[in-house]
């Protein structure tokens, strides 16, 4: 049984390590952290047979990407996936709630609890026929002792499959007293969660303990209605498991549980909308390390012996299956009877691989983890170079993912230094490793594209070159190798490992081309037309034609152009409004926004962090909000921190999403230095401006929490026009599958944008947006799927326009394309004749992923495009066919 273990993704600017272990019949990652998902995509490594995902952390780091996973391991058809993780991680699924449903996947949540004696007594978190899985908590010994952490019973929830030492099955749970639970004034009593819902007034944000836990697996049911049916699960052969307890491993279905219907969401629990109990996290919360320990393999059977042995055919299944037989010979004239014994025939087993995933975010965890292998008898046989200890498992590999710090300090070498020879030690470390370009397909595009303006297509920021030599560190141990996308090793039969492609992954055309101009298959005549096109722009700007309008300068920097799920030439939504000596406004953040703003930024994105005065998300669905998290946290780390507040404008249902994730990670919301991240509900800021908010129907609030205040959230509003001199910031309500709103942005300066959000097209945009001087409004799909656009709730490429038309835009800038599209929407560039300089009609553009903007240049990208799809048809790859059968597949 063969193995191996890849790099999808490693510590670069837009992705952190991410880490795949596959068999032929099962796949299993570690760590998914932004961009995870569509990393995937561009080495078109499918997950169809994902079993599960383990986690060294629950935070933005390590698990920013896991909504993007589930939501695209459901649609490709995955019915069934574990999730291991440390505590947290229900909560923080379960925070998900409201923007995830997937009623066709199964997902199993193995949060492993926290106890006095696990740190040294091994505990299988996670096995089936190909691994076996063990946790170890690894803490920051900076702060609260692991002893009096894991004994304080009000922070530690205990996970739903409480685990014993690794002599006993892994299903086994503890006896546990009857659950405690709250009245309506939160105190303890004794009563089911099933009697507490049903009680008028019940509150799940007061629930405590096990009862807390318990409501965030019921919101996790729901979300995956699957989960709590007697759905059909995986059985393996000779499964160790189930022969030691006769567990078939059927979900044990709670009762409150049984009435969630998995196809009528009507029936969803009273309270899923309102905030999920709080989590309370240790001071500092431990990561965890994974040891996976692969298959035994019997040695090989020797049909010759065994037939010299004279074992019938039919009896050598015996002997494989570890028993002895018996056999009758002829000696001379006698028949007489021997036992043949399983290694008479059978060579010796090999000894069982093992790989490591060690996460190590600062100094200060090194003693708690070298303490782990020290004071474990079993851990310490994998960090051993005694011969016994050797030939009872084989440490193949070691991936490292080191924070600052801890590959210099002399204690993490030492304790490197204490396992075999022979391992491999896969580094990935601050400093030590290339940051190439990660989504390479997207970059070449753009190196295309610089060829025609290189001020509006910049290249993304880049290094081919570590900032230091991994091997300056002294006293490495042998067979250490840098962590880089693609690394790939043989785990059985051991191999060394290996840099390039994944065995499909796209070809890289980035960044050989940057070096090679040749290689940017390019052909002489889009080059020709190239030189052509700016000469004609050029004429234009002598020739004094080009209307300048109040704003010029003003940036437009579309970060996400996709729709739905990135693909391998678009992220997903977002665009940035840079208004000079102001500061500026993202509206929308899909997963991986971060990573784009550091591709376009480079060195200054910090600066630019601190600039941002403004997030708008205009929706709950995923491609729109789910990489704010990961700018909040990120704006948190800031050195020297930023100096004004960042004015978070959104639905209630985003603001508890992530009210939710902040008992996980600080995420600024609310910081009384005032500073952070000021809340503000978008109704508040309607363009009708009632005074109060809705009560009915898809616009009314969610929720009364304190925060929701309308004058609260009116005043704040006020405060965000001052400080970018806005005239006027306003929500529309526009026409979605869900509560959506666009948003108005009026400056002092004369200048407005509009932004469309997800929308059928609507007069409420028109009425909002009159005059604008640039709309950027969506156009998912192509006018001949108009019919599917109405059903999905989107607009065509057409009706976009003719939106632009009626509110008399000066500007329409398009975005949001669909997958079916990869390169180009179909009807831009030379089939649609783009708006002059002398017409009335509103310039048309067409967004593309880091496009250099600005309000003043909108009109050369709309005499681009014709020779722009010229070069995208002259350069199609066969890669896009199957990208966008997949990527349709996927969106909702």
């Amino acid at each position: 049984m063969s193995w191996t273990a890849s790099i999808v993704t490693s510590a670069t600017t837009d992705t952190e390590p991410s880490l795949v272990i596959s068999f032929d019949q099962g796949k299993y990652i570690f760590n998914v952290a932004e961009n995870s998902n569509r990393a995937f995509t561009q080495k078109k490594a499918h997950r169809k047979k994902t079993r599960a995902i383990f986690l060294t952390q629950v935070g933005t780091q390590r698990a920013g990407g896991l909504p993007g996973m589930l939501m695209s391991s459901a649609d490709q058809t995955l019915s069934i996936l574990d999730i291991v993780g440390p505590p947290g991680l229900t909560h923080s699924i379960a925070s998900m709630r409201s923007y995830i449903f997937r009623d066709s996947m199964r997902v199993k949540i193995n949060e492993v609890s926290l106890s006095s004696d696990m740190t040294f007594t091994p505990r299988y978190t996670y096995q089936d026929k190909n691994i076996t899985v063990y946790s170890i908590p690894v803490f920051d010994g900076s702060h609260e002792t692991p002893a009096a952490a894991v004994t304080d019973k009000s922070i530690v929830v205990l996970d739903q499959e409480t685990l014993e030492v690794a002599s006993e099955p892994a299903s086994s749970k503890r006896k546990r007293a009857p659950s405690p639970s709250v009245d309506g004034s939160g105190k303890s009593t004794t009563a089911s969660l099933k009697d507490l819902m049903n009680v008028d007034g019940f509150s799940a944000e007061r629930l405590e303990g096990d009862l807390a836990h318990e409501w965030r697996k019921l919101m996790v049911n729901v979300m995956f209605p699957s989960t709590a049916q007697s759905s059909p699960v995986r059985k393996f052969k000779n499964n160790k498991r189930q022969k030691l307890t006769g567990d078939s491993e059927e979900p044990r279905i709670p009762e409150y549980a049984k009435n969630v219907d998995m196809y009528n969401r009507s029936k969803i629990p009273h309270s899923y909308h309102h905030q999920l109990p709080k989590f309370n996290p240790l001071a500092s919360a431990p990561t965890f390390a994974y040891v996976v320990v692969g298959p035994s393999v019997r040695g090989k059977f020797d049909v010759e012996k065994s037939i010299a042995l004279g074992v019938p055919k039919n009896k050598r299944s015996q002997l494989t299956r570890g028993e002895n037989i018996t056999v009758t010979v002829k000696e001379g004239d006698e028949l007489v009877e021997k036992v043949v014994r399983p290694e008479d025939c059978i060579g010796p087993s090999e000894t069982p691989a093992v790989v490591l995933v060690l996460d190590v975010p600062s100094p200060a965890y090194i003693p708690s983890l070298i303490s782990s292998f020290e004071q474990s008898p079993f851990y310490s046989k994998l960090r051993s170079t005694c011969p016994q200890d050797l030939a009872e498992f084989a440490v193949r590999s070691i991936f490292h993912l080191c924070g600052d710090g801890v590959l210099e300090d002399a204690r993490y070498i030492q304790f490197m230094n204490g396992f075999p020879s022979t391992t491999y030690h896969v580094i990935s470390a601050p400093q030590y490793g290339p940051d190439p370009v990660t989504f390479t397909t997207a970059a070449f595009n753009q190196l295309r594209l610089h060829q025609l303006d290189a001020d509006m297509f910049p290249l993304p920021h880049y290094s081919l070159e570590p900032k230091k030599d991994l091997f300056g560190v002294p006293d490495l141990p042998p067979n250490c190798v840098v962590m880089v996308p693609s690394l790939h090793m043989s785990i059985r039969p051991a191999g060394a490992p290996e840099t390039g492609r994944l065995p499909a992954e796209r070809k890289d055309h980035f960044h050989p081309a940057t070096t090679s101009p040749d290689l940017m298959l390019l052909s002489p005549s889009i080059l020709r037309k190239f030189s052509e096109m700016r000469t004609k722009v050029e004429e234009q700007m002598l020739a004094g034609t080009v209307k300048i309008s109040p704003g010029a300068n003003v940036g437009v920097i579309p970060l996400g152009t996709a729709s739905a799920v990135p693909t391998s030439s678009r992220n997903v939504s977002a665009t940035l409004i840079r208004i000079p000596s102001r500061g500026s406004i993202l509206l929308d953040a899909g997963e991986g926004t971060w990573g784009q703003l550091a591709r376009h930024f480079g060195p200054v994105v910090d600066d630019v962090l601190r600039d941002l005065r403004c997030i708008f998300v205009s929706h709950i669905h995923g491609d729109h909000h789910t990489g704010v998290s990961k700018i909040l946290a990120r704006r948190r780390q800031l050195d020297p921190p930023a100096t004004q507040p960042l004015y978070l404008v959104s639905i209630h249902k985003l603001h508890l999403y992530l009210r939710e994730l902040s008992n996980i990670e600080d995420l600024g919301l609310d910081d009384p230095s005032g500073n952070g991240v000021v809340t503000v509900i978008s109704d508040a800021l309607h363009v009708k401006r009632s005074g109060e908010y809705l009560h009915h129907g898809m616009w009314r609030i969610e929720g009364a929490e304190p925060w929701t205040d309308y004058e609260r959230s009116s005043a704040a509003g006020m405060r965000l026009s001052v400080a970018l001199g806005l005239q006027s910031f306003h929500t529309i309500d526009v026409f979605h599958q869900v509560k959506c709103y666009g948003a108005a942005l009026r400056h002092q300066d004369g200048w407005s944008i509009i932004f469309s959000a997800d929308t059928l097209p609507t007069q409420s945009l028109v009425r909002g947006g009159q005059g604008a001087t640039l709309l950027i409004h969506e156009a998912t799909m192509g006018d001949d799927e108009e019919a599917l656009a109405r059903v999905k709730s989107h607009s065509t490429v057409g009706q976009a326009i003719e939106i632009g038309r009626k509110m008399n835009a000066e500007n329409v800038l398009l975005t949001h394309f669909s997958a079916r599209y990869p390169r180009m929407p179909p009807s831009i560039g030379s089939d649609r004749p783009a708006g002059s300089m002398t017409q009335r009609e509103p310039l048309i553009a067409l967004a593309f992923d880091h496009a250099n903007l600005t309000l003043g240049s909108i009109w050369k990208l709309s005499m681009y495009l014709p020779v722009i799809q010229e070069t995208f048809a002259d350069t199609s790859e066969e890669d896009d066919e199957e990208e966008t059968r997949l990527a349709v597949a996927a969106a909702p």
